[in-house]
């Protein structure tokens, strides 16, 4: 793994590899206590990294695996407290619930189970703290700031150091793939508000997911996660106008190229995510298109 220490009290942890969407950055925060922040580095690592650092809290920004998988481990590591989303719950305590509520509208449910539980180590948490929008962490890290940022997942949450003027974005969509919704329970809408959001912030530095660290031309990234957006659309709108339909569209990918190349179960996956992104431009398109919700995109550049 890559640590890059950012200020005296955060440090910027990137895992050596994000293949097959298992792992993620994160962040190390030292203050009244040392707090972790979406620190899955995989299996291989994680379990020895609690050990060393000795956490007091765990925190996640939202459910998915490849952010929440290594909270599995706080309490067998650490005397950690883990803190996770109160609006995804159900996600993070239930396997019926999670499998049901992602993979299950699309009939994946035996071959995604399969794959969390015994590729990704998907076990119910049974010992956690909920936060939403209002909680503080006065207690632990004052100088943190919630904001909440859903769409990505349905409460999606990024931490701000004002002081610092850092961001930890969390996925927001700011790698070369963009902002991403390949769940029935994202929101594209709902993405483009939080986008919104976060650029009316004073962000110096923004730490990412999946994009590594961005100091340079941040107001004109947001911009990028929109046009992104909003060119799928156009692109889906152009296509349907030509005739082809919407199981070859997503076969060439809304998202995911050349899925033909990957191997199952992944080719299935990624197969089921460009489904449901189709999905959300599909419902989007038939209530006006993007520019109808945010016409002020139109004059972003």
């Amino acid at each position: 793994m890559k640590r890059t220490k950012i200020t005296d009290n955060i440090t910027y942890v990137e895992p050596d590899s994000m293949a097959n969407f298992t792992t993620c950055a994160g962040i190390i925060v030292q203050s009244k206590k040392k707090v972790m922040i979406d620190m899955n580095m995989g299996s291989k690592e994680i379990s020895g990294l609690l050990e060393k650092e000795k956490p007091d809290a765990a925190i996640i920004t939202h459910y998915h695996l490849d952010h929440s998988i290594w909270t599995r481990h706080v309490n067998t590591c650490s005397d950690a407290v883990v803190f996770i989303p109160e609006a995804e719950e159900p996600y993070l305590t239930s396997l019926d619930f999670v499998i049901e509520h992602t993979a299950g509208p699309f009939g994946m449910s035996e071959k995604w189970k399969d794959f969390v539980v015994k590729r990704l180590g998907y076990e119910p948490l049974n010992e956690y703290q909920c936060y939403n929008e209002q909680t503080t962490l006065k207690d632990i890290a004052p100088e943190i700031v919630l904001v909440r940022t859903p769409g990505h997942s349905p409460s999606h949450t990024s931490f701000y150091f004002p002081d610092e003027k850092i961001l930890f974005s969390g996925d927001m969509g700011l790698d070369h793939f963009g902002p991403w919704y390949g769940w029935t329970d994202c929101n594209i809408k709902q993405i483009v508000e939080s986008i919104l959001r976060l650029d009316g912030m004073d962000i110096k530095l923004i730490l990412t997911s999946h994009g590594g660290a961005l100091k340079k031309r941040i107001q004109s990234s947001w911009v990028n996660c929109i046009h992104q957006i909003q060119q799928r659309e156009e692109k889906i709108i152009k296509k349907l106008e030509t005739g082809i339909s919407k199981q070859k569209i997503i076969q060439q990918g809304v998202f995911y190229s050349d899925k033909k190349k990957v191997k199952e179960p992944m080719r299935s996956f990624l197969n089921m995510w460009d489904t449901a992104m189709y999905n959300h431009h599909e419902s989007l398109i038939n209530e006006g298109g993007l520019v109808k919700y945010f016409p002020q995109i139109m004059g972003m550049s």
